[in-house]
This record gives structure tokens, sequence and C-alpha cells, in this order.
């Protein structure tokens, strides 16, 4: 049978449903099996009065049954698990949930039935894991009908990467070139290659679009516009001046249906700040002010972990616990970065190289430290003194920079501030993404910069390290 699609929003809510009822059903089974069936290394059956125990034990499981699969990942559409990974990624939700449940017992000093902790563990962990097997095989999220504007190199790169992960549940009918263009189809030597043309057949002109819409050939346009643009450029050149100023667009209706955008006004002209000069610098201070309490939290908390952390690689590999290392950071100013040292002694005398998730130059911990991204605490450090921030774009190595600001349109704009220990980048992306791609969280991020924001790039921080995506 092949699963019938549902809407993305009641995938979500079907889940979230299905996952809550999982645990209570896990719970109420665990107390009625304890106080109904002898089970093996237990001294008997457990008490009917102990089911006294089940109202505040539900309210526990209903409040962390769905947070703890969150951070595990389990409600992100867009990446897809194995068979291994959802098994591996269940066990280990759940297990940090028992483990949390019994820290609260304890310190709440309340008594509550071992053995029933760990048949609940055991039923929660076969229910969710047959919950999400079958909703899998019933169901699945809509396909998106995309029509892509443009056949340049970005549209082509923009469709390759929907091609490259079908999980998204987008399908690209075809495309239409952007006014301006010739209109031709993209360049093919054969009819064979021009029918594996990662954008599609051509559908007519921009005039057309309607049309498209209207007939339900399409459910979504993507504009792919050229990314080297006079625009760009100009911002680029300013990004690099010492001194600061504004770049004010005069909207079209186009441009005025773009998202969160800030606003000046001359008499009753509205002008769009493309590059503000002060708005960073009004956030800067409340910025620094969270950055050095949670970072100073975060750093004693981590020193025994620290601790073992750098025992584990002294025993493992010659050479010192910490590796420092030349970054770019705010203002293009060079500092130096702190990190748990993962590669062997001179992996790096040569060249600088870009890591990679099977890279021969990890030491046999530093893969591990690299999946969990212990290696990365050290940079708090870097955060206390100022040089890095908890949020921002990440730091790069002086000849990446060099090599990004002559190759990478609007490179220099990130510099205007702090590097972070995480990103919008880093959360939304793949380790191995573009520097392109990367580039366009940032600048997101510097559009829309909120403490808000930063709260949340640090909860899906904390799920991604959880999830242990990417090296």
């Amino acid at each position: 049978m092949s699963p019938r699609p549902i809407s993305s929003s009641a995938w979500n809510r079907l889940r979230l449903a299905a996952d809550l009822l999982a645990g209570l059903l896990a719970l109420i089974l665990a107390f009625w099996i304890r106080i109904s069936l002898p089970l093996p290394l237990t001294a008997g059956l457990l008490p009917a009065d102990r089911f006294a125990f089940l109202s505040l034990a539900a309210i526990l499981v209903g409040c962390s049954q769905n947070l703890v699969l969150y951070f595990f990942g389990f409600y992100e559409l867009s990446h897809p698990r194995s068979r291994f990974d959802r098994l591996r990624g269940i066990l280990l939700a759940v297990s940090v949930q028992c483990a949390s449940l019994a820290t609260f017992y304890f310190f709440a000093n309340r008594v509550f039935p071992r053995s029933v902790l760990l048949v609940f563990a055991l039923l929660n962990f076969t229910l969710l894991w047959l919950v999400r097997s079958g909703l899998d095989r019933v169901l699945q999220p809509p396909e998106r009908r995309v029509v892509v504007v443009g056949c340049g190199r970005e549209a082509e790169d923009l469709a390759d990467d929907i091609l490259q992960y079908p999980w998204h549940r987008v399908r690209i009918c075809g495309h239409v070139p952007a006014p301006g263009h010739d209109g031709a189809d993209p360049p093919a030597a054969t009819r064979a290659d021009r029918a594996r043309c990662s954008l599609g057949p051509r559908l007519g002109t921009v005039a057309d679009l309607p049309r498209l819409v209207e007939d339900g050939v399409v459910d979504e346009i993507v504009v792919a516009g050229a990314t080297h643009t006079w625009q760009t450029d100009l911002v680029d050149r300013l990004a690099r001046l010492p001194r600061r100023a504004s770049v004010l667009l005069f909207p079209g209706p186009f441009d005025s249906l773009v998202g969160r955008m800030h606003y000046r006004s001359v008499q009753d002209i509205p002008l769009v700040e493309v590059v503000p000069d002060t708005s960073w610098r009004r956030g800067d201070w409340l910025r620094r002010t969270y950055d050095v309490a949670i970072a100073t939290v975060l750093l004693l908390l981590a020193l025994p972990l620290l601790l073992v952390c750098g025992l584990a690689i002294r025993a493992t590999s010659a050479g010192p616990m910490l590796y420092s290392q030349t970054r770019v950071g705010r203002n293009q100013r060079p500092f130096t970065l702190w990190k748990l040292r993962t590669m062997h002694v001179g992996a790096e005398q040569e060249e600088e190289l870009l890591a990679r998730p099977d890279d021969p130059r990890k030491t046999a911990i530093g893969g591990v430290l690299r999946a969990l991204r212990i290696d990365e605490v050290p940079q708090l450090f870097n955060v206390l003194q100022g040089s890095m921030s908890l949020v921002g774009p990440r730091p790069e190595r002086p000849g990446f920079v060099d090599r990004y600001l002559q190759e990478v349109p609007g490179y220099s704009i990130r510099f205007a501030v702090r590097p972070g220990l995480t990103g919008l980048a880093q959360v939304n992306g793949d380790y191995d993404s573009s520097t392109e791609n990367k580039l366009r969280y940032d600048l997101a991020y510097l559009a829309n910069w909120s403490p808000l924001l930063d709260l949340s790039i640090l909860l899906r921080t904390i799920r991604i390290v959880l999830t242990s995506r990417g090296i």
C-alpha cells in the first residue's frame, strides 16, 4: 500500500499526538504489568495501591515525551532517518527521558517503583518504534510542485540540490527563463542530456506563470536570480570600509512583499534599510551581556568534561590537549581560536584544508569529539575574551577568507559582527554545505537578529548535538 499524502502541519500534529499517546499508554501498561504479572528478577507483584503514583508520573511523561523527541530531531521533516538511525535515536531519547525522571524523583525526595520505570522504558521504546514505522508506511507529507524562474548557474545549482535531497518532497516541474534572457533551454549536447537536466523542460515565460498556478500545474514559484549583481558588489565594497554607511532601497511592490525589513521614511516615501549602520551597535551591549553570563555558566559546567576529554586525548595520541588556530573575526581582525585537538600534530603544516567526515587526519577519539561538538567547548574562553559570541557566523581561517572575499559576492558583510560558536547556517544547513549557502544564512541572521532568534539557534544547536548531525 502506497503512503497517503498529508499536509506537513497535519503530519507533525499527528506525530505529536501519537508520540504522546504512546508514552502515556506505555506508563499505564507498565503499572498494570507490575501489578498483575510476575516478572523475572522481581520479588513479587507490585501492590495495587502503587497505582497512586500514576497521576504525577503521567504529568511528567506528558511534559517530557514530545520535548525529548524534539531535541533528538524526530519532528524535522527535512532530515529523514534510516531504520538504524531511528532505532538509535528512539533508544537515546527514551534513555534520556528515564534518566531525567529518575533524577527528578531523587531530588524531589519522592518514592517511585524502579521496576515500573524499567518496564516503562522498554514499552515506550517499543511503542514509539511501532508508531513511527506504521505512520511512515501509511502517511507522508504532500509533494510540492515547483517551477524555477531562471536558467543560469544559480538556478541549476538550486535544482541540483533539490534533486539530491528528495525527502524534502519538492519536485521541479520545469523552468521559465528570467526576463532579459534569450529563453533558450538549458544547454545540452543531446536529447538524453536535456532529459536529465535538473531544471526540467521550459514551461513558457514569466507571463505564463499565473496560468500554470491556476491550472494546478505548479504549487510554488522559486525565483533564482543572479547573485553577482552591481548591488551586491556595492554592498560588498562598502562593508570593507572602516567608516559605515547605510544603504537604502526605494522598493517596488515586489520588494515590499519581502518578509521582515527595516523601514525609514523621507516624508511619505518608504525606504528599506539594506545595510543599516547602527542596528547591530544598538543590540551589541545586550548580546555581550548574555554572552558573558551564559558562557560563564556553561564553562563551569563543562570543566569536568574538558578534563576527561583532555586525558583521553593525551592517552590516545601524542601532543597537547588544546589546539590553537588563527581565525578571522569581526571587522576582519585575526584572533586565536581554541579547540580540543581532534587531529594528529602537524596535520595542517603544509596547507589549509577543510575537514571531511572521513578525514584521515583525525585521531582515534577525534571523530567522537567532533560528532558531539565537544571539541568546540574551549571556544567559550573566546566568548569570555570578547573575540567571539555565542551565536553568529562561524569564523574561518585567513586563507579561506582571502579566497572567499575574491570568489563569493557579499562575503565581507558577514564580518560586521563577532563570529559565533554556532549560527543559523549550522542549525539549518549541513556541515558540507557550500560557502554561498552558508553566507545566505549568515546574512539572513544579520538582517533578522533578535534575542529570541539567538535563543532559538542555541536550542536547535542542543538538538543537533544530541542527534550527532555532521562531524
